[in-house]
């Protein structure tokens, strides 16, 4: 009796490809083996969703097996996003993953199963349309991104994420490739929006903007991801994965200068937390590109680094490394300016408060407050985080009033909705 056609198996060979592009660590000059993909994948399981028991989602190669012959195609959420995180797949179409229910006419005709678009309204997203060419994508894009300049608000992750959902089907299955450097940008924005929503998922898109910039050899934006990367993995607390980062993001050249000075002022942080004085040196080469930078269309998401910028970034590595007098007299000097974003002076605040918390308290608190309150004029989570370390080190004086409303706004701030 023949199968019913959605039954059909169909071989998978974007999956198939998309292993053999991974190195074994055993054996360096051949493919990762199916067993080897399998253990990844079950630790990349654990890393992706902290605090729950993931065992029930675990796989095997004979699991992996049955991947690549079309035996599964659409396997459970948990374990598609370890497969896109650990393959480097910006979407589950790239791993020739998608429902087991399709229109028929597609294994009639002979079509590979993941040729069928998902959706076939490519302009079904409320108020996207699907754009003619990547640079008018990149148009829409340098749009979006100047709303930005009065603040972020609650609606422009959501916007973001809808012209990512018609570039993923205008781009289903290798098509309309010329969207990539577009789709890597807006990619690398959603990243950034969702970090200052205070969202989980911030790696992910760091991911396929990463994987899109490679397509494309967009060596600025692969430098620029990796710094990224490096950003958020100090802000978790993984020192060493944000110096290797940085050092990664360093290896990519040539680069626009101040694309290049971020990844100095990375390596320099992550250098500075686990306390390594050559930080200064990384610094001081900091300082003296961004003098030299000039407007260059390529650097233009790195506009933001500027010589205000690196003189922070010394200041945090200087708190870092103990030398708080120093970092206080930079940070007081700052802050005085005027014509400073929200989001800047919030983290700023943060760390003058760091610089405190020793010699008083008090004065440390008023920062973080400060901190907060520049938190929900940006609409940013940034500022709350930075504040995270300050309030563990003034919990011992929670008797002391302004410690004790710091750290009930810090609490709220952190259990509640990101402030607009």
């Amino acid at each position: 009796m023949p199968r019913h056609p959605d039954t059909e198996v169909v071989p998978n060979p974007l999956f198939v490809e998309a292993r053999n592009r991974l190195r074994s660590a055993r054996w360096p000059d051949r493919p990762i083996s199916r067993p080897e993909l399998a253990d990844t994948v079950n630790a990349t399981l654990d890393r992706l969703f902290p605090g729950q028991d993931m065992r029930a989602h675990y796989v095997d190669f004979r699991w992996i097996g049955k991947i690549e012959r079309g035996e599964h195609r659409w396997p459970a959420a948990e374990r598609r996003a370890a497969l896109r995180h650990v393959l480097h797949a910006a979407t589950d179409a790239d791993l020739g993953l998608f429902p087991n229910r399709r229109p028929h006419d597609a294994t009639r005709t002979g079509l590979h199963p993941a040729a069928t678009p998902a959706v076939p309204d490519q302009r079904c997203e409320a108020g996207v349309e699907a754009l003619d060419s990547a640079e008018a994508w990149l148009h829409r894009l340098g749009d979006l991104a100047a709303t930005l300049r009065d603040g972020i608000s609650t609606d422009l992750l959501e916007r973001a994420r809808r012209h990512l959902r018609v570039l993923d089907r205008l781009q289903h299955n290798g098509a309309r490739a010329d969207l990539a450097p577009a789709d890597a940008r807006w990619s690398e924005l959603a990243s950034w929006l969702t970090d200052n929503a205070g969202e989980p998922d911030v790696a992910v898109w760091l991911q396929r903007a990463q994987h899109r910039a490679r397509v494309t050899g967009d060596q600025a934006l692969n430098a620029y991801t990796l710094m990224r990367h490096s950003q958020h993995a100090l802000d978790g607390g993984d020192t060493r994965a944000a110096i290797i980062l940085a050092r990664r993001s360093l290896t990519y050249g040539p680069v626009p200068a101040r694309t290049h000075v971020l990844c100095l002022a990375r390596m320099a942080e992550a250098l500075a937390a686990c306390g390594d004085d050559t930080t200064v040196t990384v610094v001081a080469q900091a300082r003296r590109r961004i003098r030299g930078a000039g407007v260059d269309p390529a650097d233009d998401f790195a506009n933001h680094c500027d010589l205000r910028y690196v003189t922070a970034v010394d200041a945090r590595c200087r708190q870092l490394l103990g030398d708080t007098a120093s970092a206080a007299t930079i940070l007081d000097d700052l802050l005085s300016e005027p014509g400073l974003t929200p989001l800047d002076a919030g983290v700023w605040h943060a760390h003058l408060g760091e610089c405190h918390h020793a010699a008083d308290p008090q004065r440390a608190a008023r920062h973080g407050s400060r901190a907060l309150q520049l938190a929900a004029q940006a609409g940013s989570y940034r500022p709350i985080r930075a504040v995270q370390a300050l309030a563990v080190t003034l919990r011992p004086h929670r008797a002391l009033l302004d410690v004790q409303k710091f750290l009930q706004a810090h609490q709220q701030a952190v259990t509640g909705p990101v402030p607009r």
